[in-house]
Parts: C-alpha cells; structure tokens; sequence
C-alpha cells in the first residue's frame, strides 16, 4: 500500500498537492523519494480527500473506472486513448 500511495505522489506531484491540501510540499517530496521514510496514515487521508479517485488503488491495487476509481497507470492509458 505504501508504494502504491508513493506512486500516487510522484504520479500528481508534490507541488500540486502541496497547493491541493495545504501541506507542504516538502513533506510531499519526502514521500513521493525517501523509502526511509515511512508515510503516515495523514498523508494517506490528505491525498484522498483531494483525490478520492485514487482510493481503491493505493488501499487495494484495483481500479474500477465505472466507478470513478483509477490509477496512474489507467489515467495515463485513457489520455494516450483520446
């Protein structure tokens, strides 16, 4: 789980997350880069509260777009589709 919320980090970017839930993209930078450090269950509820989409991936490692829940990899996909 922490390694998909990682990928989550590095995918959104730590600046625009930083501007997205009020925290600082330091602390961001440190989650997306530093594996010595370990992410905290804020981090986890800051991002999906500004992303919600993104929930069943880091949680499960699942997407299910019909219900709006995708991952960076299916994000990427659907915008070289259209």
């Amino acid at each position: 789980m922490e390694e998909r919320l990682r990928e989550v980090v590095r995918y959104i970017g730590p600046s625009t997350l930083a501007k997205r839930t009020g925290k600082e993209r330091q602390r961001w930078q440190t989650v997306a880069t530093d594996t010595r450090t370990k992410a905290r269950l804020e981090d986890f509820a800051e991002l999906i509260k500004a992303y919600p989409e993104y929930e069943l991936y880091i949680v499960h490692g699942q997407v299910d777009p019909a219900r709006g829940q995708i991952s960076p990899g299916y994000d990427e996909a659907d915008r070289n589709l259209g």
